[in-house]
């Protein structure tokens, strides 16, 4: 869409405006309207100013009037400090993020003189006009394409050191097209670290070893090095000249007493020699608190996900970001290529077990973790020890969460929750997404969960359930010669969202935020739900016990028992 065509009265009052500003300043002694190869319209102006001239080119955008125009000087030059680069557009009092469509191309002109003589006095000194510019750290970093990423806390891990030291460092490194960026994993040799980062690290990273510089002279002669060969670096700092004896020249960050930090990675060039890399230091500060969890209750429970398809991925995902470490997951499938549609896990995971692959997953989440996997699905054919040990494991973990959607794996955890006398959580995606439901099952509180379970299928029998699967796929619905139902990713994210609410609520103790143990969520006008997110509680009566705990007995009882259990006496 040309927008001068489509509205031609304010291409007109553009003109009219460029017009008026020529009659009324002298200061501006030309205007011409031209077009550019792709029909944009340019107005070509020069500017006098201290018997100087300033020939600026004003374009009009294609989304003009929404985004304002752009002035630019003609040629490569530099004609202000408020000015993207030599030749780049200049930063005036109208920018995007504070653009109005009422803004002509003329006013534009006029907020441009008004930089060129605020920074050029007619005394013939300098002057700074000031900035309203806000910078923020991706927009510093856009064209910035070497970055060295450096956690909180590394530099002061350095306070008690020496101020003239050289100290080794591993760095990791991920590579995207021609960008690279490397991220500071440790301070120290190996086995005697005074800096270990806290954060996870980058999956399938390049490894490199590097050496921290730390010195009070002054290393301008290095820190001031643009980038590119550096034929005699050894020569014009001594400190790195053992250091480009190794085998493998290093990556140098230099830390100076100023304060001034640099950071090169030290390559060969084709002529063999010191080639240097700069990298820009990202300084990350403390991760602010973005979560509304109790971190520290949360991180002191071990959650049990059985089940690590499309719903357990997300919701043991979701966990780890919400504080919990200590995770059993358990799944005897593979992670295939159509199981990206819905999944947490990605590309890098298609031929893993699912329970390896989101271990690895949680590990590029979070720290200091603490993950078991059992590549077994509750119910299977396999050795009923392993199934014994895997129950087991599971009746002691702090909350059980059944992602399966397999009755009997259902079965199978809810007699280790009622066993252990553990809370439960479950999840299931109605056929073709229409929605779900989430349910709970806490001792004496809520039924166990094989009462729960009846008690939900009774309500939904009540409310009749067409929604079942005539496909045999759970997570399509048929209708008829209408096109299908089918559940995608949003619709399992949402349940998968709920339920880990739902568990998070149990994990965090206290007061319950929810009034009922059951819901069914609506995600598609169809069956009872009337739209989308139509949510109904489902009411739970307190029936059934849970086991109770074994009370303790002595030696005398305990041989009573075997007694009369076994042929021969065992004591």
């Amino acid at each position: 869409m040309i927008w001068w065509w489509a509205d031609q009265s304010r291409a007109r009052a553009e003109k009219a405006a460029f017009v008026a500003l020529q009659e009324e300043h002298d200061w501006l002694t030309s205007v011409r309207i031209r077009h550019l190869a792709n029909f944009q319209l340019c107005v070509d102006v020069e500017i006098v100013h201290g018997g100087e001239k300033f020939p600026l080119a004003v374009i009009y955008p294609t989304t003009f009037p929404d985004t304002p125009p752009i002035v630019l000087p003609h040629g490569e030059l530099r004609l202000s400090d408020h000015q993207y680069g030599p030749g780049g557009e200049l930063c005036l009092q109208w920018r995007p993020d504070n653009w109005d469509p009422s803004v002509t191309g003329a006013m534009m002109v006029e907020s441009a003189h008004g930089l060129i003589v605020g920074e050029r006095p007619s005394d013939g000194g300098a002057a700074a006009v000031p900035s309203e510019h806000r910078s923020s750290l991706a927009g510093e970093l856009r064209f910035e394409t070497w970055r060295l990423m450096v956690p909180e806390g590394a530099w002061a891990s350095l306070d008690g050191q020496l101020p003239e030291a050289v100290l080794e460092v591993s760095l990791t490194i991920t590579a995207r097209r021609t960008q690279r960026v490397a991220h500071l994993r440790s301070i120290g040799a190996q086995g005697n670290e005074v800096w270990i980062s806290p954060q996870p690290a980058p999956n399938a990273p390049g490894r490199r070893t590097g050496f921290i510089l730390r010195t009070a002279q002054d290393m301008s002669v290095l820190a001031l090095h643009v980038g590119g060969e550096f034929d005699d670096l050894a020569k014009r700092v001594p400190e790195l000249a053992s250091l480009l004896e190794r085998p493998e020249w290093p990556f140098i960050i230099v830390l100076e007493k100023t304060g001034r930090k640099t950071a090169f990675d030290i390559v060969r060039s084709k002529a063999g020699h010191p080639f240097l890399v700069p990298y820009r230091i990202v300084e990350e500060e403390e991760l602010a608190r973005r979560s509304a969890s109790n971190r520290e209750s949360v991180s002191r429970n071990r959650v049990a996900i059985v089940g690590c398809g499309s719903i357990g991925s997300k919701i043991a995902a979701s966990l780890a970001r919400a504080g919990v470490r200590k995770f059993l997951l358990v799944d005897e499938d593979i992670f295939l290529t159509g199981n990206l549609v819905r999944n947490e896990l990605d590309a890098w995971a298609i031929g893993w077990h699912k329970v390896d692959a989101l271990a690895d997953r949680i590990g590029q989440i979070v720290t200091d973790t603490e993950i078991d996997t059992r590549r077994i699905a509750l119910g299977s054919q396999t050795s009923a020890l392993g199934m014994e040990s895997t129950l087991e494991s599971i009746g002691e973990c702090d909350l059980i969460v059944d992602a399966t959607a397999n009755p009997t794996s259902f079965n199978l955890c809810a007699g280790a929750a009622r066993r252990h006398r553990k809370p439960m959580i479950w999840a299931s995606v109605f056929g073709g997404g229409i929605g779900g439901i989430i349910a709970r099952a806490r001792p004496d509180k809520d039924p166990p969960p094989l009462v729960t379970r009846n008690q939900i299928a009774t309500w939904c029998d009540d409310h009749e359930t067409p929604w079942q699967s005539e496909t045999g796929n759970a997570y399509e619905m048929n209708r008829g010669d209408e096109p299908p139902f089918i559940a995608d990713d949003a619709d399992v994210s949402v349940i998968a969202a709920h339920t880990t609410r739902l568990a998070l609520d149990i994990l965090q103790g206290g007061e319950t935020t929810f009034p009922h143990s059951a819901y069914a969520i609506g995600l598609k006008k169809a069956w009872i739900f009337e739209a989308p997110f139509d949510t109904w509680p489902i009411d739970l009566q307190p029936t059934g016990t849970w086991e109770e705990p074994a009370s303790e007995h002595d030696d005398q009882d305990i041989a009573t028992l075997m007694s009369e259990l076994l042929d021969e006496n065992p004591l």
